[in-house]
This record gives C-alpha cells, sequence and structure tokens, in this order.
C-alpha cells in the first residue's frame, strides 16, 4: 500500500516532483540536474529540504552525485538494482538510510593541509600560547611531580583523578548544572569525550542529527565510526534550527543528536536557555540521547557564564563533554565527559580505548580551579579573544570583496565568513585556499564543514592570536585573492 503522498515529508515530496520532472523531460543518463541552490529556488524550499531530496533520489539509485561536479540522472542499470531495495511505500519511510558520505581526494587532501604550519595561521580553533599560564602549569607539574611521585611513578586507571572531576562538578553548580563527581569521566580531550559519546549511545550505521555547517573534525569521526550525520540547519545567533530538528526526529530513524549550544564552531553563536530547553526536551521526548560539546562553553563573552543544555536536562539524557584544551592548556590535552544514565557504558568505553588519562596534568588542574587562578585567566583570555574577534571582522569587512558577511561571535576563537555571489556566481573557497596556502596563509574552507558544495563559498578564520600587522596584511591579502575567485 502507497503512502499517500500530503503524509510524506516535504524532502521526499520534492524527490517524487524532481523525478517527475525528469521522467517528463526525457533526461537521459548522464544528464546534469540543478544544483542544491537553484533546486531550493524553483521550489521555495530550504537548501537542506534540497539537499535531502536530493540525497533520497541518490539512495534510491535513480541519480549519482560526482565529487565537485554536482547530481547527475544515474545509469539505467544501477537505477534498476537499486530500486528494489529502495520502495517507495509506507514501510520505506520508516526505514531511512542516507548514503555514507564519500570523502573525495580534494577534501582528504585539504583535512591533510589544516593545520600544517605556514607563515600565518588562521585555520585552527586555537590561541597563541602567551595567552595560556604555561610557566604557573610548568611550576605546578614540577611541584607535584617532586610532592606525589605516585602521581607519575604508580600505574593510571580509573574515571579519572578525584581532585579534578570534583572541581568540574563544583565549578558546574556555579552556571546552575548540577553534576554527580561520580559520572565525570576524565577522557585525552575533548575529541575522545565525544567519541565515547558516540559509541555510547549509537552503532555503526547509526543516523546522527548534527549541526550543518559543523566541526569537521566531528564529521570524521563520524565516518570513521561508520555513522551517518544527518545536517540540521544551524544559525549565526540563535544556533541549531529546532523545528528542522523535530521535523527529522519525527521522519529519520536518528539514534543521536550532537550539539554545539555554546560558541559554536564555526558560527560562533550562543544558544538561548529557551531554546536549551526545548533542545533537552524535545531529545527526552523522542527517546534520543543528545551529546553536548561544551568545549568552548568557559569561553563565551558575557558577564555569566552560558549554562549549557544539560543544566537543562531532568533525566540524565544528555552526556555533556568539555575540556581545557581550549581554555587552559592546549597542549595537555585534557577533557572530560559527564555521561549521566550513560555512565557506566562511557567508563567499560573509556578502559577499553585508553585505560586512564595521565594523573599529573589533572592534579595541576585542579589546583588551578582550586585557587582560584582558573577563573582570573578566564576572565584575561576571554577580554583578549574578544578585542581580538573585533579586530579581525573589521579588517574583513574592510578588504573583502562588498557583500561578505562575517558572523558576529558570541564566544570562542572563529569567525565565518561568506562571500557574495558575482554575475549569479558562488565563489569557490577550494581553490582560494590552496592560493593563500601556497601564499603561506592558512584557514580552513567551508566545504570541510558539511558535506558536497553547500558551504564552497564560505571560510572560517581563527582569531586566536593577538592583532598585528601582519595579521592585517594577511586578511588583506585574502580580501585580493577572493576578490579574484569572484571573476
Amino acid at each position: 500500500m502507497r503512502t499517500p503522498e500530503a503524509e510524506l515529508p516535504l524532502y521526499r515530496r520534492l524527490a517524487q516532483r524532481l523525478w517527475d520532472d525528469i521522467d517528463q523531460a526525457g533526461l537521459v543518463e548522464g544528464s546534469r540536474l540543478p544544483s542544491v541552490r537553484r533546486l531550493a529556488l524553483q521550489h521555495g524550499v530550504s537548501l537542506t529540504t534540497a539537499l535531502q531530496a536530493l540525497r533520497w533520489l541518490e539512495t534510491q539509485g535513480r541519480i549519482e552525485a560526482r565529487p565537485r561536479a554536482g547530481y547527475f540522472v544515474a545509469k539505467r542499470a544501477k537505477r534498476t538494482k537499486r530500486s528494489m531495495a529502495g520502495r517507495d511505500d509506507a514501510s520505506a519511510t520508516s526505514h531511512w538510510t542516507g548514503p555514507v558520505p564519500i570523502v573525495d581526494e580534494q577534501t582528504r587532501d585539504h583535512l591533510a593541509m589544516v593545520g600544517e604550519p605556514c607563515a600565518v595561521q588562521l585555520d585552527l580553533a586555537s590561541g597563541e600560547p602567551t595567552l595560556y599560564p604555561v610557566e604557573r602549569l610548568g611550576v605546578l607539574l614540577r611541584r607535584l611531580a617532586y610532592q606525589h611521585r605516585d602521581l607519575v611513578g604508580s600505574h593510571v586507571r580509573g574515571a579519572g583523578h578525584p581532585g579534578l572531576r570534583g572541581e568540574i562538578a563544583r565549578r558546574a553548580l556555579q552556571y546552575a548544572c548540577a553534576l554527580d563527581p561520580e559520572e565525570i569521566v576524565v577522557t585525552n580531550g575533548c575529541v575522545e569525550a565525544l567519541n565515547l559519546a558516540l559509541r555510547a549511545v549509537a552503532r555503526p550505521g547509526a543516523v546522527v542529527a548534527v549541526e550543518s555547517p559543523t566541526y569537521f573534525v566531528l564529521l570524521q569521526m563520524l565516518r570513521a565510526l561508520e555513522m551517518t550525520a544527518y545536517p540540521i540547519p544551524c544559525r549565526p545567533v540563535t544556533g541549531m534550527d529546532l523545528d528542522a530538528l523535530e521535523s527529522a526526529l519525527r521522519t529519520v530513524p536518528i539514534k543521536a543528536v550532537v550539539t554545539i549550544a555554546n560558541a559554536n564552531n564555526p558560527m560562533g553563536s550562543v544558544t538561548s536557555d529557551a531554546a536549551k530547553r526545548a533542545l533537552a526536551r524535545m531529545a527526552s521526548e523522542h527517546g534520543v540521547p543528545l551529546i553536548e560539546d561544551d568545549i568552548f562553553g568557559d569561553l563565551c563573552f558575557g558577564d555569566a557564564r552560558a549554562a549549557p543544555v544539560r543544566a537543562f536536562d531532568s533525566d540524565g539524557n544528555v552526556l555533556l563533554c568539555g575540556g581545557f584544551s581550549k581554555s587552559l592548556c592546549p597542549g595537555l590535552r585534557l577533557g572530560w565527559i559527564a555521561a549521566g544514565r550513560y555512565t557506566e557504558r562511557v567508563k567499560a568505553l573509556k578502559y577499553t580505548t585508553s585505560m586512564a588519562t595521565a594523573e599529573l596534568q589533572q592534579a595541576a588542574v585542579a589546583e588551578m580551579l582550586a585557587s582560584g587562578g582558573y577563573a582570573l585567566h578566564l576572565r584575561r583570555l576571554k577580554a583578549a579573544l574578544d578585542g581580538q574577534q573585533r579586530a579581525m571582522r573589521d579588517a574583513v569587512l574592510r578588504y573583502f570583496p562588498a557583500g561578505t558577511v562575517v558572523t558576529d561571535p558570541a564566544g570562542g576563537f572563529v569567525l565565518w565568513v561568506k562571500l557574495p555571489e558575482a554575475g549569479g556566481r558562488r565563489a569557490s573557497t577550494r581553490v582560494l585556499f590552496e592560493q593563500a596556502r601556497a601564499e603561506g596563509i592558512g584557514f580552513a574552507p567551508g566545504h570541510l564543514f558539511g558535506s558536497g558544495s553547500e558551504f564552497d563559498d564560505c571560510l572560517r578564520l581563527n582569531a586566536g592570536y593577538r592583532w598585528s600587522d601582519t595579521l592585517e596584511a594577511a586578511i588583506k591579502r585574502l580580501g585580493v585573492l577572493a576578490s579574484g575567485a569572484l571573476g
């Protein structure tokens, strides 16, 4: 029995109309289809809906994606073979399977290049060493290693240094987030915390909702875990589009949601408390675990520390991931996860993944938190980052082509830049990235933060370095190259 068209989600109805148009026009195999942007304009839908429709047709074998080229009518043999596995009936809507993202050779090359040494480093979301209390941490590490030799000489196991776990829970109370020290597991950076969270709540083949654009390491992690990222639009000021998420939760078998609600990477947005409460409630009502990456939470620019979504969770459904790699000690790679009702699962995964995290640096950070040194450092760091972001944003608006749009972040390190169109044509920051790299200027091209070409006209800049004539000259040169990219 076929599902009435009115009951299908919008992207499925659009996919059916598009295929009907292809049939009616008699398009032969290999015929190029409209771009995602043009399709969205033609049918008055969002870019996300247009992309979902094309991806659906791709899973049915009716069209195929070609890296850096777009979508094309698939070969007949491919359509016949795959359409039998993708029946367009009622059961198909409850067994959604998105395509496994394919990383083309250029994307792999660009991922490898981001973070590689260059003259002007604007690509990684990090601060320069002079912004961190390196000397103070060095003194603490030396003293603790001498006074407590068991921190270095004894075998390490368990969920983490009790002193640090206690300080993390105590500090969370300052922003109305109740954490139990026993649910906290210390990790080797926030990346390991996210990895453990995903493995605790989902399996290979699972569909995971993520903000779009989102942190490219998260997308790489999902590919490595053989999970599929399902994009939910992220707004420059308000964060994740909750209406789009609600629609997806009703129509797609999503197994987990990942959000960066505070100082979003790359948007820099801080979601309102009302939206955070709604997000926590929505995930709970749909029985879907929510993984929150709060690595930039301490770097929000407001006077009061922004609360995480976890602060509005009442049933242990939010797995809160944090750390000190961005805010205190980048080189120590120190993170943590408060896993709620998934705590025992996360502890078991931690043991079989890396067993434990070295305790010497944990003890040093615990002392920094307990003494008030961390709070003092944060005030200085946030003031510096706020000023650096404003200086870089002003320079981008001054030197980049007219019509360039730049986010005004509420925290963190980065700016998200969108180039204007010229003659109805979008610029590509892929070529711009390679040109800038050849001149010793690094940035992160937009296509790394999603799939396909949706963010090809965007780039992310890091404002983690003190403003200087060198940085201004680099932004000015990028502006010249960006103008060239517009033709």
